[in-house]
């Protein structure tokens, strides 16, 4: 009997596997990109993209190629040369969908909220492309950016100033000090990100993100703590919202949540919409600031000549310190290229377009109707052609002006591509390269067993950009004693009385 059943189940399985190989053959088009082919038709794929993680994509070296999964395909460009034909085709191959799908999945918007967001998605007068028009000039060069940047600049001083531990986490410490910088500026005095029981609840929602937006399991059974802690912090962004706060908040907030009103945006969908402003200018600064840090303070070489370098940016009087940002920004050739090298070596973002009807990319591949379009930073950050031999090695001074090398940008995805090339980039840059300034002018950083190891990223989560170490690292910070006492003020270009 037992003999019988396995040879039964047996056969259900040969004939399950017959009938799913028969049906990827049966509904791909010869014109669509290739399959990869898989042991198990549709489930393979997923089995790698959970194996491999950040790598996987980077790992199938094919120039284009399709993955077939469970309701979806995936249509993976790998090709430096199709990536900005994908980036042309805008219009048709559209990221605002994802944008939708992350409010209804991870914010928890209305069904009212989600068909507004839905009514128009290519043009300035929709939701998700007129939001960004209405808030990209308050995060490009003038007044409404250099506001933030006094604002963070301030909070870090006093970071640096009173609250520096002479033992500390890193990847904790750094987080928390950007954190409160970043979200202070932006929501003004009333930050609702300032609260202890906030910051738990962000702590408790954050890690599960990316597997809510995925959308497959029962939210309320799978993900309860931080469905819980989501509602936690809506309940303070609705105060916040309710009592004007965001009127005293950065010019961002405020054009934010102009946007919604004026769009006749759900009263109570607006604090999930605010909550996803956190996510939107946190969750990569974090990580990028912690790796620019760690490779600042872990390389002697690199430490000793972004240290020479910063020097310039300060000017001092007896009425205390300048630091100026443009010098920062435009006069530290060094100190830029490791930042840059921070997104390319650690960058592992993937740009996503939903295909909004049947398209020939480039003439050559048909990509389907509802298939999504995968470009990998990862495959490009790891482009031998186009970084070199030392490809998989950081390297600070890859991307100083006067190196021999030359390399294609679009192979450079640190901030994505095209039209969905990340609006707060300025804002980011500014704050992690500020922050940078001052640990470099004003703390050693030290590992506390005495040795640098570099933490391993293989469990990064990947809805965000920029990988995050599986561990963290105790350091001891030693404050430097010169200017302590001093007022610190930020100003701009030549004027050194801003």
């Amino acid at each position: 009997m037992s003999s019988s059943i396995a040879a039964g189940v047996v056969g259900i399985m040969v004939a399950t596997y017959i009938f799913f190989q028969a049906f990827l053959y049966l509904t791909q088009d010869e014109n669509e990109p290739p399959v990869v082919s898989s042991a198990i038709p549709y489930i393979s794929p997923l089995i790698g993209m959970i194996r491999w993680n950040m790598d996987f994509y980077s790992h199938m070296s094919l120039p284009v190629y399709t993955l077939r999964i469970p309701g979806v395909r995936l249509y993976i460009i790998n090709s430096l040369d199709l990536v900005p034909v994908v980036q042309r085709q805008w219009r048709t191959l559209i990221f605002a969908p994802i944008q939708v799908k992350a409010a209804q999945a991870a914010m928890g918007a209305s069904k009212g909220a989600v068909a507004l967001m839905n009514r128009d998605l290519v043009t300035e007068n929709g939701f998700i492309n007129g939001m960004v028009k209405a808030t990209h000039p308050t995060m490009i060069k003038g007044p409404a950016l250099n506001a933030l940047n006094s604002k963070v600049f301030e909070i870090f001083d006093d970071a640096l100033r009173f609250e520096v531990p002479s033992t500390v986490n890193l990847f904790e410490w750094v987080g928390r000090i950007i954190m409160h910088a970043t979200t202070g500026a932006i929501y003004g005095s009333s930050n609702p990100m300032r609260d202890e029981k906030n910051l738990e609840a962000w702590h408790k929602y954050h890690p599960a993100l990316m597997f809510m937006m995925l959308d497959i399991l029962p939210q309320k059974v799978f993900f309860r703590n931080a469905v819980k802690s989501r509602e936690h912090l809506i309940k303070s962004f609705t105060n916040y919202y309710h009592d004007g706060s965001y009127k005293q908040g950065s010019a961002y907030i405020q054009q934010f949540v102009e946007h919604c009103v004026k769009q006749q945006m759900p009263e109570d969908d607006i604090p999930r919409l605010l909550l996803g402003t956190v996510f939107n200018n946190v969750a990569n600064t974090i990580p990028a600031a912690f790796w620019l840090i760690y490779h600042l303070f872990s390389d002697p070489a690199v430490l000793k000549d972004c240290q020479r370098e910063v020097r310039g940016a300060v000017s001092e009087n007896q009425d205390g310190v300048s630091v100026n940002l443009s010098i920062i920004l435009n006069s530290c050739p060094i100190l830029n290229s490791t930042y840059q090298e921070v997104f390319r070596y650690h960058g592992i973002a993937n740009s996503v377009r939903v295909v909004s009807e049947d398209h020939m990319l480039d003439d050559k591949y048909l990509l389907k109707k509802g298939g999504l379009v995968m470009m990998s930073a990862r495959s490009q950050h790891l482009n031998l052609a186009v970084w070199g031999e030392n490809v998989d090695k950081f390297y600070y001074k890859r991307f100083l002006k006067q190196s021999s090398r030359s390399f294609n940008p679009v192979a450079f995805r640190g901030f994505g591509g095209g039209v969905t090339l990340c609006p707060g980039r300025h804002f980011a840059t500014s704050e992690i390269l500020l922050l940078a300034h001052l640990f470099l002018l004003r703390c050693d950083i030290r590992p506390k067993n005495a040795f640098w190891t570099a933490p391993s990223r293989a469990m990064s989560s990947q809805a965000e950009a920029v990988d995050q170490p599986d561990y963290d690292i105790e350091v001891e910070v030693i404050q430097h004693t010169d200017n302590s006492g001093k007022p610190w003020k930020l100003v701009f270009e030549g004027d050194t009385n801003s």
